[in-house]
């Protein structure tokens, strides 16, 4: 399996791990969308506000991340990658993958969905709103405090909401919520029953 997505998005924040850390000091309110149970799964959890909004709104969540330095710092954590989850079916209540999607090549993000789901009932999805949508491949650099190159690919709401389906997952929810200046869009997803 080709992870070359993974390695690239690694790299990039490792090499601004501090400064994205301050730089993220309001989170993205993605818990407050629903009462989705008491375990979380924060996946690609960075160590801005996120997760200890995470924390505060869920009884037990891990934080998982591409590396030792992008996770949180005295909380539950493992490394992991999107497509390739650790844990059991059903492990978690929800899912959050808050500003990861859009650093997965089109032909990645439905398998993620599918692994997210997997392990979760729901999935909470934010990505960028870049111009475009289709899973367009943008570079967009990093330059405060430290410098990285990093790949973002555009995804819009109904690219979130075809990649559910694919993954056999049901959408519930969709929409736009802001976190300073950036747009995101959201797709809320959930496990189909069988």
């Amino acid at each position: 399996m080709d992870v070359d997505w993974a390695r690239v998005a690694r790299d990039a924040y490792r090499a601004v791990a501090e400064a994205y850390e301050a730089s993220r000091r309001r989170p993205l309110p993605t818990a407050d969308i629903a009462d989705f149970g008491d375990r979380a799964l924060d996946l690609g959890s960075g160590r801005g506000a996120q997760p200890a909004y995470l924390e505060a709104a869920y009884r037990y969540v891990v934080h998982c991340d591409l590396a030792p330095e992008l996770v949180p710092r005295g909380s539950e954590a493992v490394l992991c990658e999107a497509t390739a989850l650790p844990f059991r079916d059903g492990a978690f209540d929800v899912v959050h993958a808050v500003a990861v999607y859009h650093h997965l090549p089109p032909g990645v993000l439905g398998r993620a969905f599918a692994e997210a789901l997997r392990v979760g009932g729901a999935v909470v999805a934010t990505v960028w709103d870049l111009s475009g949508s289709g899973g367009v491949a943008k570079l967009v650099p990093w330059r405060w405090r430290g410098e990285a190159l990093r790949v973002y690919y555009a995804y819009g709401i109904r690219d979130l909401a075809e990649a559910v389906s694919a993954a056999g997952g049901e959408l519930a929810g969709a929409g736009y919520m802001r976190r300073g200046r950036r747009l995101n869009a959201f797709v809320v997803a959930l496990r189909r029953k069988n």
